[in-house]
């Protein structure tokens, strides 16, 4: 079977599919759209309510420190588990025709990524009237996201191009995004930690990504750019094997058993 899709019918595909899935699921309820922002504010209230209010953890800064740290844990979690199952949730497509493989993943993460851009901009609206003013260090979040949304392409690639073959790696990833949900420093100040602790903990991407979101919108610090040139690296080197995997299995994903 030939390979019919060129650069621009490959970029127009993704922007289509992106459309129409954020269309097709504002569709699908009464408020349409509005659950984009609705969803995850009652997310982060949740766990204010249990942190905050219920076990009063943290002190005066625990509260846009928590916030700005969930926020972004949202988009990592979402996106890599949308996109990681990108392959699975299009398998009557793949089975009919052609597409680069890659789309798909492509596709999840952009949408994902499109729902957390009005939250983040409440998260920013909210640090506004808690801190009194914005600083030029916010500018600094415009790079974060983009790298953060490599990083879950990234990410998503992999996984997608492995759970055809592997259902079973579902479980293992809400498992290990579970885990690293509690260690990626979203309820705790990871410079607070000692050593060699701190080390480890830094080994995590999402550990470094959300200390800098922290540092630009909280501290007003220019982030760690070697952390973050760490975090590109991992990003493309999760990503090189990715697309080697996708190509390696490029004519199985077809016949595989979703």
């Amino acid at each position: 079977m030939s390979k019919p899709f060129g650069m621009r019918k490959q970029l127009n595909l993704v922007f289509f599919k992106v459309y129409a899935e954020l269309k097709a699921e504002a569709s699908r309820s009464f408020l349409g759209v509005l659950w984009w922002l609705i969803e995850p504010v009652l997310y982060l209230g949740a766990f204010y309510v249990l942190f905050v209010l219920v076990l009063q953890h943290g002190g005066v800064n625990f509260v846009p420190g928590f916030l700005c740290g969930i926020v972004v844990w949202k988009l990592f979690d979402a996106g890599v588990k949308s996109g990681g199952n990108a392959l699975s949730a299009n398998a009557t497509l793949l089975q009919q025709v052609y597409i680069p493989k890659y789309i798909f993943p492509l596709s999840a993460v952009l949408g994902v990524a499109l729902r957390f851009l009005p939250v983040f901009v409440v998260l920013c609206l909210f640090l506004l009237f808690y801190t009194g003013g914005v600083a030029s260090t916010w500018l600094w979040s415009i790079p974060l996201i983009l790298l953060q949304v490599f990083l879950v392409f990234s990410l998503a690639v992999l996984v997608s191009s492995i759970i055809p073959f592997v259902p079973d790696l579902r479980v293992a990833i809400d498992n290990g995004m579970m885990f690293l949900f509690f260690i990626s420093g979203v309820f705790f100040d990871v410079s607070t930690v000692g050593e060699p602790v701190k080390s480890i903990l830094m080994l995590n991407p999402m550990t470094v990504m959300i200390s800098a979101y922290r540092d630009v919108l909280l501290l007003n610090n220019v982030p760690d750019f070697w952390g973050l040139t760490a975090v590109l690296a991992f990003s493309i080197s999760v990503l090189v094997v990715g697309f080697v995997f996708l190509n390696r299995w490029d004519r199985q994903y077809a016949k595989a058993r979703f």
